[in-house]
């Protein structure tokens, strides 16, 4: 009965276009990006509902599955609220959920994991956060078992919601901003979402590089906005969090050898790949040279050191948070690693379309907005199918040296009671 009723209320939701997606009056009074949650900043590909996200970013499954034993180890030693402080409930918040899909496996283990410290019984609150524009109709059929996932080995990740006694919200705020209530939150979760920036530096148009992480030095357009957002991301997750809350964030990275996404000791670099490929468009008569060189990534990724500073050089953050661990990793990309072995059984080309997909969830709307606004969106997004087969004609070349390998910081914070 729980089920249904959860179903009737998501199709009125749904007509109304409301989705339960929470927002404030702070965030009503203003139009900025940030009060927004960056909305426009990444806009999600495909239609909403069907979940191309989780379906084309197989590699996130991995990068979350690393992470996993560490969140379960600190569930383990945070201390569990009494009933009667706060809500009796046990509230977990996923950050940048995208479609909510790649987590599912993570949450549906954090449930267990808090249940069995305390009572098969405990009720769960996990509440998705994104952007006000993000796939919230994918989120719910994720969440709550309407649409199946599968992992990067294409087993099966059962939903959280099917424990009982699992409640699903959504805010579409911004993690930039506070979202929830203060104490509100036992425990914090973000996966390869809070490079995102909440406004638009640009400093890399009329550059070849496309992204910060590409220059020898960080330009100080992108360095500067992301120490901002880093700071206003540590505030509001200090004023979410209960005391002894915990807060992990697995976010990209510059790491100490000068690797990050997609550009590692493997392979050839998926940052090289765009260029060429975006490249080929002039070449190929589609673009000027002010397209050519008007793509700019409204992301950083920033070093340890960068993270570290976050609560260094804020006494007030440091305050109410502390670090528990930082370490870099590296999380070889599954699609080049099923590959290379012969367990994906496809061809070079079936390897390009299988590939692909996964570089261009995160980045289609980027390249896109590099093109000029006088262009009709039919014309755009011509030439984007043509830009992506450009890169689909290279990996099919030399398939083995083609991937996405994440590297990431994953870090523990604790909030100090």
């Amino acid at each position: 009965m729980m089920k249904i009723s959860a179903l009737i209320l998501l199709s009125s939701l749904s007509a109304t276009q409301s989705l339960a997606v929470a927002t404030t009056a702070d965030a009503a009074k203003s139009c900025s990006s940030t009060a927004a949650g960056g909305a426009g900043v990444h806009v999600p590909i495909g239609k909403d509902g069907e979940g191309e996200y989780t379906a084309s970013t197989k590699g996130c499954f991995d990068v979350i599955d690393t992470a996993t034993p560490l969140i379960l180890e600190q569930i383990k030693k945070q201390p569990v609220r009494p009933f009667g402080v706060g809500s009796p409930a046990y509230h977990i918040a996923d950050y940048g959920t995208a479609d909510g899909g790649t987590s599912l496996g993570l949450m549906s283990k954090m449930v267990q994991a808090i249940r069995e410290r305390k009572n098969n019984y405990k009720e769960v609150v996990i509440h998705y956060e994104d952007q006000l524009t993000n796939e919230w109709q994918s989120v719910f059929n994720h969440a709550l078992g309407l649409k199946s996932v599968s992992d990067a080995y294409n087993k099966p990740v059962p939903s959280p919601y099917a424990l009982g006694n699992v409640f699903v919200e959504a805010c579409g705020v911004g993690f930039h901003n506070q979202c929830y209530p203060t104490n509100s939150i036992d425990f914090g979760v973000s996966f390869t979402a809070m490079h995102w920036l909440s406004r638009f530096p640009s400093s890399m148009k009329d550059s070849p590089n496309m992204h910060a992480a590409r220059c020898d030095k960080s330009p100080a357009p992108e360095k500067e906005q992301a120490a901002k957002d880093w700071k206003a991301i540590l505030e509001a997750r200090a004023k979410e969090l209960v005391p002894g809350g915990r807060f992990v964030c697995v976010n990209f990275c510059k790491n100490s050898d000068g690797y990050f996404l997609g550009q590692t000791d493997v392979g050839e670099s998926m940052w090289d790949s765009f260029q060429w490929s975006w490249d080929q468009l002039m070449e190929q008569g589609l673009i000027d040279e002010e397209e050519r060189l008007g793509v700019s990534f409204p992301n950083y990724y920033r070093t340890k050191d960068e993270f570290l500073e976050g609560i260094q050089n804020n006494k007030d953050i440091a305050k109410q948070l502390k670090i528990v661990s930082i370490e870099e990793r590296v999380v070889r990309c599954p699609y080049r690693e099923l590959y290379v072995s012969g367990k994906s059984n496809k061809s070079p080309r079936e390897y390009a379309e299988w590939f692909v997909p996964t570089t261009k969830t995160w980045s289609h709307s980027t390249f896109k907005s590099g093109l000029k606004s006088t262009r009709s969106e039919d014309e755009k997004e011509e030439i984007m199918e043509q830009f992506w087969e450009n890169y689909m004609s290279l990996v099919t070349k030399n398939p083995e040296v083609h991937g996405m390998d994440y590297v990431h910081a994953y870090i523990v914070f604790e909030k100090i009671e």
